[in-house]
């Protein structure tokens, strides 16, 4: 049996891996080496071995690891008293993350984004979104035509106002202004199509990654 020692020693390792990854990826795209990581990370070639087998090993954990980042904030944020800043503080959150680590995901987001060993952590995201949604609609703070996956799809047309990787690190910030203000039922008229369902959406997602499209594009 591995002695405590080991098992955090592991856990260590593993972070400096994943953490080096990320800003490797974010610098200089998906052209990058395991030693290039190995020597970022100050581990050996053998341990990012060990550790993740595959690249694809290791950019399913990049994202998972920034999917339960996002699903910790959403949930933490169901613990403030106003069900509007409940919401709005969760989406910031996302949009934020989606800005500083825009390189992993232009890098690497057509082939792992969608990827089905990635479901749980997307659903794990979409539950207390859904709460946040909820609550914040029945306070009568927010329309009530919007489903989870709006919320998404919305942070994500934020995370994403600028055209390109132009240094303006918080123009995010004006236009996810002007879509919390248009989530509000003052105003609001019929929305079509319909959004698409969970369901609907793992197979866009799933698909889109099988064929190399980039989902988020």
């Amino acid at each position: 049996m591995s002695s405590p020692t080991l098992r955090s020693d592991a856990a260590r390792n593993r972070e400096r891996i994943l953490a080096a990854a990320s800003e490797l990826f974010a610098e200089s795209g998906a052209d990058l080496s395991v030693d290039e990581i190995a020597r970022r990370a100050g581990v050996g070639h053998a341990t990012v071995f060990r550790r993740f087998p595959t690249k694809e090993d290791l950019v399913v954990a990049m994202f998972e690891e920034r999917l339960l980042e996002v699903a910790r904030v959403a949930e933490e944020a169901e613990a403030l008293d106003d069900p509007w800043e409940g919401l709005k503080t969760a989406m910031e959150h996302i949009a934020h993350k989606q800005v500083r680590d825009r390189g992993l995901f232009e890098a690497v987001a057509t082939e792992m984004i969608g990827s089905p060993k990635l479901r749980e952590a997307r659903h794990r995201v979409m539950e207390p979104f859904a709460r946040l949604l909820r609550r914040a609609q029945e306070a009568g703070a927010v329309r009530d035509d919007l489903v989870p996956q709006d919320v998404i799809f919305l942070v994500t047309a934020a995370g994403h106002a600028a055209p390109c990787r132009i240094d303006l690190p918080e123009v995010w910030r004006r236009y996810l202004g002007v879509i919390l203000d248009g989530m509000r039922p003052a105003g609001a008229s019929p929305l079509s199509p319909d959004a698409p369902t969970v369901t609907a959406l793992d197979r866009a997602l799933e698909e889109a990654a099988c064929r190399g499209i980039d989902p988020a594009a």
